[in-house]
């Protein structure tokens, strides 16, 4: 029930690991997100997928076309420059693309680079926010993901985006 340190995504994805993000709660009731409805614990996992079949369901699973939230049924894309959540890019100069429509009003997108909070973007408590971000010199294992808060408390995290090449020693 404590916080166990070194167990946390940011330490798995710090290991190399590719991760996507997937939300649940812990209700057991067959209700899922329904818990965030008395505390904000009943996450929920959205599939960001092209049609609705099962392999195309499956595929975006896969390709970790996914994003997590604390229960609500926040709308989150999230891209640099093509490549969607969870796709691996090249390095360089990018943009960050995020847009996202909330359940209650937007406060901010946090964009996390490697771990580190590097942007908030304010979103002004609309409903609907979309905003670009430039990321210089982003290298070979690095990741950028984007976390969105909502007033009320609520959140959605994007699955990362992978820098693929070598790791440099300056990437932070």
């Amino acid at each position: 029930y404590s916080a166990v340190e070194g167990n946390f995504v940011r330490d798995a994805l710090a290991r190399g690991y590719r991760l996507g993000f997937l939300g649940s709660g812990d209700t057991h009731d067959g209700h899922p997100g329904l818990g965030h409805l008395a505390a904000l614990t009943g996450g929920v996992t959205a599939v960001v997928s092209e049609t609705l079949t099962r392999e195309a369901v499956l595929a975006a699973i896969h390709y970790r076309r996914t994003y997590a939230t604390s229960g609500p049924r926040i709308l989150l894309r999230a891209a640099l420059d093509s490549a969607p959540m969870g796709a691996t890019t090249g390095g360089g100069d990018r943009v960050l693309f995020v847009r996202a429509v909330g359940t209650a009003p937007l406060e901010r997108f946090d964009v996390v680079r490697t771990g580190s909070v590097v942007a908030r973007l304010d979103c002004r408590g609309s409903l609907d926010c979309t905003a670009t971000h430039s990321l210089a010199g982003l290298a070979g294992g690095e990741y950028v993901y984007v976390r969105v808060l909502q007033r009320d408390g609520a959140a959605a995290w994007s699955s990362p985006i992978f820098i693929e090449g070598r790791p440099s020693s300056l990437a932070r």
